[in-house]
């Protein structure tokens, strides 16, 4: 899928040009109707429907035409969709391709209506702006900016006789809590990671003082010695038995969640979906934690963010905006919040009073996402081209991994590629 992506990414650029001149047309007048796209599952569907729903009772005149599918084909089906100039009015982008679409024309500045309409950009989370906003321009407006945890499974940690880290725990305190368990004799390991995503490795290499790219973008950093030894430390802790030997031919987050809920594994990293997905399943008692740190910063957690943008080429982008606003404002936020499908990201203390629930794990979501949020979070390193990067990586973090190289091997490999993407697209 994504090295479909990455070839659909070329054609729109091919194609750009079209889709800005169909944004040319005049607006209608009267009744509209708007192109919503959208990823999500059948419970995750159905949230949707309800805010569509509320919106359509408030705004009679905008009908809202919802284009959906599954996350795994989505960024594809919405570049098909673009080079076919039958772009959607507003659509929903993850933020590892957003910079991709901004390149390609593909979305509009907000920045314009926010000044006008004097939106506070204060309701929003600082970190979901700043990765909207491109040479001063906001592109969007954040949607399910959250972290990305370290899941901590409390009954597989008390049964081990393991005590759990402090929010301020060291990489060394990782390795360290990984080695305490005894999956030859237990069949239970300390750790999984899904290695198909460069957003579980990235902690690890923060931790031990490492970057993938300099801190402007525009040079790979990912061989220095600090990264390769965080990927050399996985490869260490993978082929000495401390993860189940499926990590990476299972490859997806469904075989970790299943690990990680039947007690096979005692920590993963994972999202707030994955939250949502692991308290259906009956007794099991976790916490969201942070990532392992360095020892002279806390900033390891991903927070990371998705944004919804209205299309260069909306022939409707007033009641895009519209519609965009009231998704991401208050009231949107407010039945996003109810149908649990995030935890809450507008500054509204109150939303918290909406999600949690007393009888559900993990008991300190609350107040560790807002110090992720104030302490440790750390953003991606996203730029154009990101998408092609971590195509060349994760295939080389697998590689240290497996042990047909070693890590500094195996990241030093691959520094032409991306010395090469990374030059193709700062032109």
């Amino acid at each position: 899928m994504k090295r479909t992506l990455l070839v659909l990414l070329g054609l729109v650029m091919i194609l750009a040009t079209v889709g800005a001149q169909g944004s040319q047309e005049p607006q209608k007048s009267g009744p509209v109707t708007l192109k919503y796209a959208f990823w999500g599952n059948p419970d995750a569907i159905g949230v949707e429907q309800d805010i569509i729903k509320a919106f359509e009772e408030k705004h009679p005149d905008i009908k809202i035409e919802p284009i959906v599918s599954g996350y795994a084909d989505y960024h594809t089906k919405l570049m098909t969709m673009i080079a076919g100039n039958m772009a959607p009015d507003v659509m929903r982008i993850d933020d590892y391709y957003f910079y991709d679409f901004i390149k390609l024309g593909a979305v509009e500045s907000l920045s314009p209506y926010i000044q006008r309409d004097k939106i506070d950009l204060n309701l929003y989370p600082k970190m979901g702006i700043e990765e909207a906003t491109v040479d001063g321009q906001i592109y969007g407006l954040p949607w399910g900016t959250a972290p990305l945890y370290m899941l901590l499974n409390l009954d597989v940690f008390e049964k081990a006789g393991v005590a759990l880290p402090s929010l301020d725990w060291t990489t060394k305190d990782f390795e360290r809590i990984v080695r305490s368990f005894n999956p030859q004799k237990d069949k239970v390991y300390g750790f999984a990671i899904d290695t198909n995503y460069l957003s579980s490795v990235l902690p690890h290499i923060w931790s031990k003082g490492g970057t993938l790219l300099s801190e402007d973008k525009s040079r790979y950093t990912g061989d220095s010695p600090e990264a390769s030894s965080a990927i050399q430390m996985l490869a260490d802790l993978y082929k000495e038995g401390y993860m189940p030997k499926d990590t990476i031919n299972s490859g997806n987050t469904e075989a970790l969640r299943r690990w990680f809920s039947n007690g096979t594994i005692a920590m993963m990293s994972g999202s707030a979906q994955e939250i949502l997905a692991i308290q259906k399943i009956e007794g099991i008692r976790f916490e969201a934690w942070t990532m392992p740190q360095a020892m002279n910063s806390k900033n390891t957690t991903v927070f990371k963010s998705n944004t919804i943008s209205i299309s260069k080429s909306s022939k409707q982008k007033e009641a895009a905006w519209i519609f965009t606003k009231f998704l991401r404002g208050v009231e949107g936020e407010d039945l996003y919040v109810r149908a649990k499908r995030f935890p809450p990201t507008l500054n509204i203390a109150e939303n918290w009073a909406l999600y949690l629930d007393p009888n559900l794990y993990p008991k300190q979501i609350k107040q560790n996402s807002e110090l992720i949020a104030k302490e440790y979070g750390h953003t991606l390193p996203l730029r154009t081209g990101y998408a092609a990067i971590e195509s060349k990586v994760i295939p080389a973090v697998q590689s240290a991994m497996l042990g047909t190289k070693t890590a500094a091997q195996a990241m030093a490999d691959i520094r032409g590629d991306i010395t090469k993407i990374i030059e193709t697209n700062s032109k």
